[in-house]
């Protein structure tokens, strides 16, 4: 698992450290793993895997960022690299200046194209002016030309994006690479899907793979992020100027949200974070990212004495005559993830195709509340009919966790305006149907303006926090990063008014089936109440899924292994407390929605990467759960 903190709790975890004195010592070790980094990727474009000879460009910000480039800059050099640094800013770091020039490294200025000595109207530091100047061109050909570039403009202290000349380099170099060579190399397609499954975290090690592969043309640099790609946000991920992508990111300490979470992890590439002594100080994670391994250790397993009852029972509400598929879908996802009972509420011809596909669900008529369930599913394919309809409205209601998809999403945003709706239940939009969402919300007054998908997909862990918030359900937001949000802050996650750890409210009936504790929803709805405002959400992310999810019926499936996990957590409170104390209690429902999503993509790359059709889908989410 990676533990993701914003950049002021990293700042703060490295303050004692700058008080004792130490903070060349912090450089030094930043930028011996940085400098290790590159090396890797130098040795990955020499067919001899030689260093010496090596070229190396540094794009070098006036902040600390700089300085640890400089230094790894400075180490490069002791190993035979050519390195040429570009000072970017008005300032630099001064030792880390002089250390790479006592190296050996030769150091210019980017400037204006029309202002060639760099001055304009600002009285520069005389280390600064007095290095060589070179303008935009001539920068993208130095990059162009090396064989690696090393992103050190900005880092967790940048904000707004890149602007002015750093913005136009970024712009002209990838207008100059893409446009260059439209041949995509198999050699980096093929590692960057190796290194995609490489999740394994070690000390100074890679902790994950890129989510998707990202191309980049034959004959262009490798390059190395120091920290943050320049412009990504540190605590949102957001990148609202052009961003310099890169084939890795080496930070330092810890993991930053904008590692973990849309857009910013599309551009950060292979990530491995460098301890540098401050790891103790940091306290508790804004954002937990749960990899494959963590998935496949946690995902909830039958033992000697269960039964289909205590396994978990799921109800499940969807299809309708026009989107048939969407129950034959989910309820065989849920059957193949491991439910103890499906229960299936819908017409005659849904039930019959849904018992042809999988004879395992019970299949029924009855309304929701004449069925014992510990967790329920509504809304895949129910568009246009008023009997699949009332049941969705019929599981808002009512007290039980569930998951709200496709179309239970716009009635479970209007029961908003009578109360909200509780961390148990589930809300999964994409980013459109999260847009939706907000219009009902501010139509009710509760949201002050409209949200645009584009605002979505610019931001996304911001606006999933914001659905949590306004709605009280857990927000589980799918794209390149799916990002959940909790309203339940995750100080509080596992201390919980009405369920903790360990503790299992409510009695079972006759069937077998837990009932709620008595109150309804009230009683699941305690602990987010109180805990939902300064304290700030629980917030999860899960990445490395498939682009070839993005198929029509791959949401139906998702939703049937969700219900799946959910039903078991309801039965079993404690159930996913090895991820961590923030699992535990009302935290639990967002745990079991990051475990849902996870599983969903270690099952979309099963077999590779290719096509990944919802019912090969659903097939494959059973064989990544077989043991052998």
């Amino acid at each position: 698992m990676i533990e993701a903190y914003s950049g002021d709790q990293v700042r703060a975890a490295e303050q004692p450290s700058l008080d004792g004195g130490l903070g060349g010592t912090l450089m030094r070790r930043a930028a011996r793993g940085l400098a290790r980094v590159c090396e890797d990727q130098l040795r990955r474009v020499n067919p001899q895997g030689l260093l010496r000879g090596g070229s190396a460009v540094l794009l070098v910000g006036s902040g600390n960022n700089g300085g640890d480039a400089l230094w790894a800059g400075a180490f490069l050099r002791g190993r035979g690299v050519a390195v040429t640094a570009v000072l970017t800013g008005s300032r630099v770091h001064q030792e880390g200046l002089a250390v790479l020039r006592r190296a050996g490294g030769r150091v210019l200025r980017l400037v204006a194209e029309d202002d060639p000595h760099g001055g304009g109207a600002t009285e520069l530091p005389a280390d600064v002016a007095e290095v060589p100047t070179t303008a935009v061109p001539g920068v993208v050909s130095l990059m162009c030309s090396a064989q690696l570039v090393v992103d050190g403009m900005l880092g967790t202290g940048g904000h707004g994006g890149l602007r002015g000349l750093p913005a136009q380099l970024v712009t002209a170099f990838a207008a100059r690479r893409d446009g260059a060579a439209p041949r995509v190399s198999a050699t980096v397609a093929e590692g960057a899907a190796h290194r995609s499954e490489n999740t394994a975290r070690r000390p100074g090690g890679t902790v994950r793979g890129a989510g998707a592969p990202v191309p980049f043309p034959e004959r262009t640099p490798r390059i190395v992020a120091c920290d943050l790609v320049s412009g990504v946000s540190a605590d949102t991920g957001e990148a609202p100027g052009p961003v310099l992508r890169a084939h890795a990111t080496v930070t330092f300490g810890a993991a930053k949200t904008g590692h973990v979470v849309a857009p910013g992890e599309q551009a950060a590439g292979e990530l491995t974070v460098v301890p540098i002594g401050i790891e103790d100080e940091l306290g508790e994670a804004a954002v937990h990212r749960l990899q494959a391994q963590d998935v496949l250790a946690a995902w909830p397993r039958p033992g000697a004495t269960d039964t289909k009852y205590t396994r978990g029972v799921l109800g499940v509400v969807a299809g309708a005559p026009s989107y048939p598929g969407a129950a034959i879908m989910c309820t065989q996802a849920a059957v193949n993830a491991g439910a103890g009972m499906v229960r299936f509420l819908g017409d005659a011809a849904a039930r019959a195709m849904v018992l042809a596909r999988s004879p395992e669900v019970v299949c029924s008529d009855d309304q929701p509340w004449d069925v014992h369930v510990q967790a329920w599913l509504a809304g895949p394919g129910v568009v246009g009919d008023e009997s699949q309809t009332a049941r969705v409205q019929a599981v808002i209601e009512a007290p039980e966790p569930a998951v709200l998809d496709a179309g239970a999403l716009d009635a479970a945003a209007r029961s908003v305006a009578d109360a909200r709706l509780g961390p148990h239940k589930i809300l999964t939009p994409h980013a459109g149907e999260l847009s939706q969402i907000f219009e009902w919300l501010h139509g009710f007054g509760l949201s002050p303006s409209r949200v645009e998908r584009t605002d979505i997909e610019a931001n996304p862990l911001h606006w999933a926090r914001e659905a949590a918030r306004l709605t009280g359900a857990t927000v589980l937001l799918k794209g390149a990063t799916t990002v959940i949000a909790s309203p339940v802050a995750a100080t509080s996650a596992g201390g919980g008014d009405r369920v903790q750890c360990g503790e299992e409210g409510g009695s079972r009936g006759e069937d077998g089936v837990r009932a709620p504790a008595r109150g309804g929803t009230d009683a699941w709805t305690g602990a987010a109440a109180s805990s939902s405002g300064a304290g700030g959400c629980l917030c999860l992310s899960v990445g490395d899924a498939s682009p070839w999810l993005a198929t029509a019926g791959s949401g139906d499936t998702m939703a049937g292994v969700l219900g799946t996990v959910l039903a078991h957590v309801a039965e079993h409170p404690d159930a996913l407390s090895p991820l961590g104390d923030w699992a535990c209690g009302e935290g639990r429902w967002a745990a079991a929605a990051a475990l849902g999503a996870g599983l969903h993509a270690v099952a979309s790359r099963a077999h590779g990467e290719g096509p990944v059709p919802p019912s090969v889908l659903a097939e494959s989410v059973r064989e990544v759960l077989t043991r052998p």
